[in-house]
């Protein structure tokens, strides 16, 4: 069907309201053509789009139609008695049309037999996972699109564990939305009325949300062992998103004095106080570097500033170094340092257990790693993507292993395994309580760092973005499988040793000369390729799976001066190799 026959499709049906039908008219042609030139697919990570009418992008039946996939998927797979009893978690972020599709996903549910645990107000990623597990709950929804601008939205489903569905949960749900008509002709029968479920908004008590943030706070190490007035004062920001009010509470509890930044500390689903809601970028930190220089004008004393994303799954950090000035950490950096806090406060305390474990994943630097191994903690990796850490948890737990830290480079963190996402709430707790464990040693984190660099070596990592605009993903991907079937032995001066290929399950050695199948067993088949080079540096290419783009993930070991022009040089001659300089 072309794009003006499903257009008149939709201007036709008595589903969609005026509002939407006087969009799509006064669309431009180009824009007509993006809105109905595909189908908005539900994919392995949920879907993500932006909001407003048309097949392509995210709306009322869009949302409609996958919901009722979702109910058909977990009515086969559990019966109509375990739904109705164990129930469905929906939370959302502050974004337009959040509580639309919320309500929306609700009918559906209710009206097929679920009963629905929900919230009035926008609620952090982590706390649906966790009221998933709470309720036992045959799935769970949460209605984000992450950091991405405010034009769109999205739809994430959440298994049993309250991990973002992986393997054969998540193959059989897309075919169980794919098999379905689209979002004008799709449908369902209710069952009869005194068989629906019910809707409970778990925020219309307050107990609910103190009884999970008294959950979060446990899991800080020193919380009833810090003694006098803590020397770290804390700036949050929630980016305008839905940590607004639990943020806040947890660090509060945990003990710290906190002041949230005015322009930030609101749902907003304009993000109107923020120039980006992603907590990797430096526009995130601006108003909290301000707010925490006003403060201390005024005698406040502030030296640590945490934000987390829109919907508070990622966290990220700046503080105050040694010379009294504001720095930035990546994610790869955090997660090092929490690491060997973690398993130093343990091993100081005779409490490191023997099968402990730490996981990350692929393109995760290699310090973390580093430090597990100065503990003598075993390390599993594996794809990118913090659904694998939520599942690996659960197999952890089959096969002896227990779980300690799981992290990946881009700001996710998980340090107790009762959430199975990456969770901003145990991070900032646990960031807040290792700087407060280092001033108390009369060092800054910087310092820290300095002294850890000295027993694992340092570690220069770097992501390049490159947009094949014009191209499209066809041309992307005829590009990376050119690299795959001729992948270079050599980069900016330095050997490959190995080239891994994630989605062919092959290793070339090119120091024997040999091409190996991959042993990887935690390691989902995706589209990747990782070149490890024999000064133990590491490239990974990983092209998106939804827009041309392709991401490269680059750690040098060595120091910063030395490393950045030969990571700018690596990323340049693969420009060349690609096609792109």
């Amino acid at each position: 069907m072309d794009y003006q026959t499903k257009m008149q499709e939709w201007l036709s049906s008595p589903l969609v309201d005026e509002k939407d039908k006087e969009q799509i008219r006064v669309a431009d042609e180009e824009t007509k053509k993006e809105m109905f030139s595909s189908d908005l697919h539900f994919g392995t990570a949920g879907m993500r789009a932006l909001l407003g009418p048309g097949s392509a992008r995210l709306n009322l039946l869009t949302v409609r139609r996958a919901t009722i996939g979702v109910a058909l998927f977990l009515l086969e797979r559990y019966g109509q008695e375990a739904c109705k009893t164990r129930g469905f978690a929906i939370s959302f972020d502050n974004r337009h049309y959040s509580k639309e599709f919320r309500d929306t996903a609700a009918k559906v549910l209710t009206e097929l037999g679920f009963n629905v645990y929900t919230f009035r107000d926008p609620h952090p990623t982590p706390e649906l996972s966790y009221t998933v597990r709470f309720f036992h709950c045959v799935g769970g929804l949460m209605l984000t699109a992450s950091h991405n601008p405010k034009e769109y939205n999205g739809y994430k489903f959440y298994d049993e564990e309250g991990c973002q569905g992986v393997y054969e949960v998540i193959d059989g749900l897309i075919a169980k939305i794919d098999s379905l008509p689209d979002e004008l002709h799709a449908s369902y029968t209710p069952v009869a009325k005194e068989k629906q479920g019910t809707v409970t908004y778990l925020d219309d008590s307050e107990k609910y949300d103190e009884d999970f943030t008294d959950k979060e706070v446990s899991t800080s190490l020193y919380k009833d062992v810090y003694e006098g007035e803590r020397l770290t004062k804390i700036v949050f920001t929630p980016e305008c998103g839905c940590d607004c009010k639990v943020g806040p509470m947890v660090l509060r509890k945990a003990g710290y004095t906190v002041s949230t930044v005015p322009s930030q500390d609101f749902f907003d689903p304009d993000f109107k106080g923020t120039p980006n809601p992603n907590p990797e970028t430096e526009d995130a930190y601006l108003a909290a570097f301000d707010h925490l220089k006003e403060l201390n004008e005024k005698g406040g004393k502030y030296n640590l500033i945490l934000a987390t994303d829109p919907d508070a799954d990622r966290m990220g950090i700046a503080f105050l170094n040694k010379e009294g000035k504001i720095q930035r950490f990546t994610g790869n950096q955090t997660g090092a340092l929490l690491i060997d806090f973690v398993l130093g406060t343990l091993q100081r305390r005779d409490e490191l257990p023997t099968n402990g474990c730490i996981c990350n994943t692929y393109v995760t630097g290699a310090q973390g790693a580093k430090v597990a191994s100065l503990y003598n903690i075993k390390v599993r990796t594996t794809a990118t993507g913090f659904k694998y850490i939520g599942n690996m948890a659960d197999r952890m737990r089959e096969e002896g292993d227990k779980y300690l830290f799981g992290y990946e480079e881009s700001y996710g963190y998980l340090l107790q395994d009762f959430i199975r996402d990456k969770d901003s709430l145990q991070g900032i707790v646990a960031v807040a309580d290792m700087v407060e464990y280092y001033l108390r040693q009369g060092k800054t984190l910087d310092i820290a760092l300095a002294d850890l660099d000295k027993r694992t070596g340092h570690y220069y990592d770097t992501q390049v973005n490159i947009y094949f605009h014009g191209a499209g993903l066809e041309k992307m991907n005829e590009e990376i499988e050119a690299v795959r079937n001729h992948p270079f032995s050599t980069l900016a001066g330095k050997k490959v040793k190995t080239c891994t290929d994630y989605e062919k399950r092959v290793v070339i050695d090119f120091e024997k000369g040999t091409r190996t199948p991959l042993v990887a067993p935690d390691i989902d088949t995706t589209n990747c390729l990782r070149f490890d080079f024999t000064d133990e540096s590491f490239l990974c290419i990983r092209p998106s799976g939804t827009e041309p783009k392709v991401k490269f993930y680059i750690e040098i070991v060595a120091p910063d001066e030395e490393a950045k022009p030969v990571a700018t040089k690596m990323a340049e001659e693969l420009k060349a190799i690609m096609h792109l300089a």
